[in-house]
């Protein structure tokens, strides 16, 4: 049960992360603008000075870039262009290059056409951090004269940046103040809502916030001929009637479309309130379905009884069911608390310790060569084996090789790694075969755990019903978390070992209790050394073999003779204790089984590309990423997170393996 509530907890954590990940990743490479800023300053030649300062956000960035589109009729070029970055200490003025790069150098910038662009590039080299740049560059005879106007009409953003930005203001400043503040016309097109405004006679404010990408920003202002007296950039005709009835039509749109969102922003208040009326009821009937069904629970609850072992020992030291088998003593300990999956490898070694001593195999340590173990397979009749004894000592007789009867464990994992899915199938099976065994010694029943994953699944569907409710239907909250308690609190009590099981469980439990704290009981009858080699098995299956070899060593002074180990048929023990391992016989073991079980697990992957950002269009902004420019980067891209995705699955397989 707890298994479960926690997958679902899981399950909900990483599905509302992919959503905010998904969510975040749409901002053009992970840049945001958190404050824009344009001080445009218009000369009486008809260019204008514009410095922009970005205050930006940069993720998984290299290069930023600005483009221009080419447009006679609305500039002539773009000349002085400068890029620096703003620091506390000290600006750093960018070096100009002159010619294209895909990724430019740290601390350099170019400006020129590519592809029929202007285009300013620079480098921004970094991972995840806020910088903040100054581009500053002079627009030729962006200004227009008229016969009865001057005009200044200029797009800063285009409706293909790809850059959001939390706030944009911008100055423009008149070479000399307009006499009468009415001749002085101002302009602008984006947002509706975006604020433009007369500060005085000669300057001009706009200011937008929350700036989408993928929208347009455009200012346009009109003053008297005079003001730029020396701009050569004229046309011989009247403009202004034109431009003022073209600004009209476009504010009437604008006038339109703010009544056309008011209207619907009316219209959804009401079906809003509507919507609340209708959950709120719906959630009030809900409300009372969900505490009967409260009350329903809270009976089956207290008439589900919990399942306990007639008695709880402190310490217990008899091995009652000689054939167990240490797959079926592991299913019965760890029944509840994680699984038998998690403990395979305790229960693998603990298993070649049993066939040890059953005679079927026998342990050699390879002279000169450090942590080696070579098991040796004993011809005897497999059919006296239990089935996941049995179905162990098959797989082994699978790995040697040129008709040889015997093995390295280094040639165990080789085996493995080559032979994975014939492990995990093996694996797989002890438990089922466990379970099946379990159950026709009744201590296990698959009757209480198919009520106790109906329950479970009950419990999840509440937990669902919570989350939806936060969002729609307060009133149904408290009684659908409540019913998602009871589901698992009935749950826990059918997830159990029948009354039988739960009595072996707790013999078990006793046992390894025994075995850790046998050397400090002031009371106890000494029992035979050869008894520890079957309980050296179920230490093995508990992990706590080498605390209690360590207890053994010092109740029995026999440990620390290898001489009367050999002599006396102790091998096992002799092994178990050999000072020749590193750590020990059975880490040693241990390790190479979960080597094997690892290399099983080790499947490759395939993996998707990435792409360099771009804006696209003029007056455009955008960064590209520090990942692919050509093919050559895709497949360095590709083999890295291939690598990734390897040792990801291995630290997931070893997570699960560790004990």
């Amino acid at each position: 049960m707890k298994k479960i509530l926690k997958r679902t907890i899981l399950f909900i954590c990483i599905f509302i992360g992919i959503l905010i990940i998904s969510n975040n990743s749409k901002a053009s490479g992970g840049l945001r603008l958190r404050n824009l800023n344009y001080e445009v300053t218009l000369n009486a030649d008809g260019t204008a000075d514009v410095i922009e300062t970005w205050k930006i956000r940069i993720e998984d960035t290299n290069t930023l870039f600005k483009t221009f589109e080419v447009d006679s009729s609305k500039y002539k070029e773009i000349t002085n262009v400068k890029v620096e970055e703003i620091k506390s200490s000290e600006n750093v003025n960018f070096t100009k290059i002159n010619q294209y790069k895909y990724h430019v150098d740290k601390n350099c910038y170019y400006a020129l056409m590519y592809k029929g662009k202007f285009e300013i590039a620079w480098g921004a080299h970094t991972k995840s951090t806020t910088r903040t740049y100054k581009i500053s560059y002079k627009i030729i005879d962006v200004i227009k004269n008229y016969n009865d106007c001057s005009e200044f009409y200029w797009q800063f953003i285009s409706r293909e940046s790809e850059i959001p930005a939390d706030y944009i203001e911008g100055t423009i400043k008149l070479p000399t103040p307009v006499e009468n503040l009415e001749d002085l016309r101002v302009w602008a097109h984006g947002p509706l809502n975006g604020n433009i405004k007369k500060v005085s006679n000669d300057t001009v404010r706009f200011t937008v916030e929350d700036f989408a990408q993928n929208t347009m920003l455009e200012a346009r202002i009109v003053t008297p001929v005079t003001i730029f007296s020396q701009n050569l950039n004229t046309a011989n005709q009247n403009k202004l009637s034109n431009i003022l009835n073209e600004e009209q039509t476009w504010a009437d749109e604008t006038n339109r479309k703010r009544e056309e969102i008011a209207k619907q922003i009316e219209t959804r208040k009401r079906m809003l309130i509507t919507g609340a009326i209708i959950t709120n009821t719906l959630g009030f009937i809900l409300a009372i379905i969900v505490i009967r069904k409260i009350i329903k629970y809270h009976k089956e609850l207290k008439n589900t009884p919990i399942i306990k072992a007639n008695q709880k020992f402190e310490y217990y030291r008899d091995i009652e069911n000689k054939n167990q088998t240490p797959a079926e003593a592991g299913f019965l300990h760890y029944f509840k608390s994680t699984s038998l999956q998690f403990n395979m490898t305790k229960i693998v070694s603990a298993t070649m310790l049993d066939l040890c001593m059953k005679k079927y195999i026998s342990f050699e340590q390879i002279p000169d060569r450090k942590d080696q173990i070579k098991v040796n397979l004993i011809s005897k009749n497999k059919e006296e084996l239990k089935q996941d004894e049995k179905l162990i000592y098959e797989l082994f007789e699978k790995v040697p090789k040129n008709n040889s009867n015997s093995f390295t464990m280094k040639e165990f994992e080789k085996y493995a790694s080559s032979h994975s899915s014939k492990i995990l199938s093996t694996f797989t099976k002890i438990e089922e075969i466990v379970k099946k065994s379990q159950e026709q010694e009744g201590n296990y029943s698959k009757e209480l755990i198919t009520k106790s994953q109906n329950w479970s699944v009950k419990g999840v569907g509440y937990i669902f019903l919570t989350i939806i409710s936060i969002i729609a239907m307060w009133l149904l909250v408290i009684p659908s978390a409540m019913a998602s308690i009871y589901c698992f609190r009935i749950s826990g009590r059918y997830n159990t070992l029948t009354k039988k099981g739960m009595n072996e469980k707790e013999k078990l439990k006793g046992l390894k209790k025994y075995m850790e704290d046998f050397s400090m009981m002031k009371e106890k009858s000494v029992p035979e050394l050869i008894l520890w080699e079957k309980y050296l098995v179920y230490a093995t299956v508990f992990g706590i073999a080498d605390k209690v070899l360590k207890q053994l060593k010092v109740v029995y002074s026999e440990m620390l003779d290898e001489s009367y180990l050999l002599s006396n048929g102790y091998t096992y023990l002799y092994l178990i204790n050999s000072p020749r391992f590193s750590t020990s016989f059975i880490n040693t073991l241990n390790n190479s089984v979960r080597n094997s079980y690892y290399s099983s697990t080790n499947y490759s992957s395939g993996t998707g590309g990435g792409g360099g950002f771009s804006s696209g269009g003029g007056f455009g902004g955008g960064g590209r990423s520090e990942w692919v420019e050509d093919k050559i980067d895709q497949i360095n891209y590709n083999l890295s997170k291939k690598i990734s995705s390897n040792v990801i699955k291995k630290a997931y397989a070893f997570f699960f393996l560790l004990n």
